[in-house]
């Protein structure tokens, strides 16, 4: 993830207020409108002083997730309040126990997303960063054995090609969303012989955005991205994710 789009450190002293009751909240233990534990309850449950507490309060309603009011104390926002690109929100909200209706979710992103990215990296003028989309693949057929390396290259892959797209909206909203990609990539990225299967079509698009062809550059990633729609999906059917992919 780049520098723009961290996560909330976790060495400050309030980071444990942060980080629990923020994921608590985005996973459902508590709901919309719900009044969260007292000062007194969450000082005992996270261990920290009251300024540590209220501080992580602080960081938590500028995440659109709660607010505070003399007479009615803390409470849970709305959910169309939160900030859902928020980089902690997306990865407290995605992670390997993700449901199959939030896989879709990250999944249509990815089909709404990438292959309009990959049209525009193919109208680039930036040479040098089409030819980084061609050298990010090669190292996805250098790691296709390593499943844990292959994810890393996968990720970087993909970033490549927003980066050749030249667009630094695109890239942002990339980055931010990458942690959550992160997170759920092992569930469908584990069988090597379906990942190998994969990489003809990564090396196409990489060589379609080299020489500059713009059509078959958009196609060929929304074939890439469709499959990866659907193995992503498969993992959360029964009797799913014996043979997904990248």
């Amino acid at each position: 993830m780049s520098e723009r789009a961290q996560a909330y450190p976790r060495s400050l002293r309030h980071a444990r207020v942060v980080h629990d009751l923020g994921a608590a909240i985005v996973r459902g233990a508590l709901l919309p409108g719900d009044v969260v534990p007292t000062e007194d309850q969450l000082v005992g449950q996270f261990g920290v002083g009251r300024s540590a507490l209220r501080e992580g309060v602080k960081v938590l309603a500028g995440k659109g997730l709660l607010e505070s009011r003399t007479s009615a104390g803390t409470r849970v926002r709305p959910r169309e309040s939160w900030n859902l690109l928020d980089p902690d929100v997306l990865q407290w909200r995605f992670s390997a126990s993700t449901s199959p209706e939030e896989l879709q979710v990250l999944a249509d992103l990815r089909v709404a997303l990438e292959p309009g990215v990959a049209r525009l990296a193919a109208e680039s003028t930036d040479i040098a960063a089409r030819h980084e989309v061609q050298a990010a693949a090669a190292r996805l057929w250098a790691t296709v054995d390593e499943p844990e390396q292959f994810v890393e290259s996968d990720l970087a892959f993909h970033r490549s090609i927003f980066v050749a797209s030249g667009n630094e909206l695109l890239l942002y909203v990339h980055d931010v969303v990458s942690g959550a990609l992160r997170s759920i990539r092992p569930l469908h990225t584990h069988s090597v012989a379906h990942n190998r299967e994969t990489l003809p079509n990564h090396s196409a698009v990489a060589t379609a955005i080299v020489r500059g062809h713009v059509r078959r550059s958009e196609e060929i990633m929304r074939e890439i991205v469709e499959v990866a729609r659907r193995d992503a999906l498969a993992v959360g059917r029964p009797g799913g994710g014996d043979d997904e992919g990248s």
